[in-house]
């Protein structure tokens, strides 16, 4: 759940949100995402469908067709049970995914000398401001020194925030896949009832085209 509330968090959608397709289904036209709406609220008929955002704005209207939520949860069933059938060869993809996309021990070579040389540089300033202070020294001279100390010290620092970013995207993204691992080796071969926790865990995101055709993203990078 918390791998969700983060994706949520950098598409910049409310982690609140209380349904599981928010943000998940893209329209094949625009790219945007698709929203819920209402029809027949206050009568027998009410039912809930979800629609590009981007559908009625603009020059160019979106042609990509609504969908209902029980459309959609069946049609996710479907291609659920179709990816169940090379379950291992995706599990064993998975896997090689986590050992070699998800790796980050050269990062971490990388951080201890961006670390190392913030240290170095930090000791260079401190002598270099002590030296001013005890000596007479050209000001320009010191003035030109101390500015390269700070400038190599600013993008080393900017460098380890890059990096730590990076790391603790493959982390995240190795969780992930790892989640996905244990959920699918968890299910039975077919599943017959949509599932809320299982569509968060493994979908990614689903693209509706034209025709009516969806296209369902797993976590692991397979489409259906």
């Amino acid at each position: 759940m918390q791998a969700e509330i983060e994706r949520r968090k950098n598409l910049g959608r409310p982690s609140g949100c209380i349904s599981p397709f928010t943000a998940k289904i893209v329209c094949g036209d625009c790219g945007g995402f698709y929203g819920s709406k209402v029809w027949g609220s206050n009568t027998k008929y009410r039912r809930t469908i979800w629609r590009c955002n981007e559908k009625y704005k603009g020059n160019g209207k979106c042609k990509t067709p609504h969908i209902t939520e029980d459309d959609l949860k069946q049609r996710f069933l479907s291609a659920f049970n179709t990816l169940m059938g090379d379950r291992e060869e995706i599990i064993d993809n998975c896997r090689l995914a986590q050992s070699v996309l998800c790796a980050y021990s050269e990062i971490d070579m990388e951080l201890k000398e961006r670390r190392r040389e913030i240290e170095v540089v930090t000791e260079l300033s401190r002598k270099a401001i002590f030296e001013n202070a005890q000596v007479a020294v050209s000001q320009e001279e010191w003035g030109e020194r101390n500015d390269i100390y700070l400038e190599r010290h600013r993008n080393a620092t900017e460098r380890v925030a890059e990096l730590d970013l990076m790391k603790r995207e493959k982390q995240s993204k190795k969780l992930m896949l790892e989640s996905f691992i244990q959920d699918i080796k968890s299910r039975e071969n077919t599943l017959d009832e949509f599932d809320e926790w299982l569509w968060m865990v493994t979908i990614s995101k689903v693209t509706i085209l034209r025709d009516g055709k969806l296209v369902f993203r797993f976590k692991d990078g397979t489409e259906v």
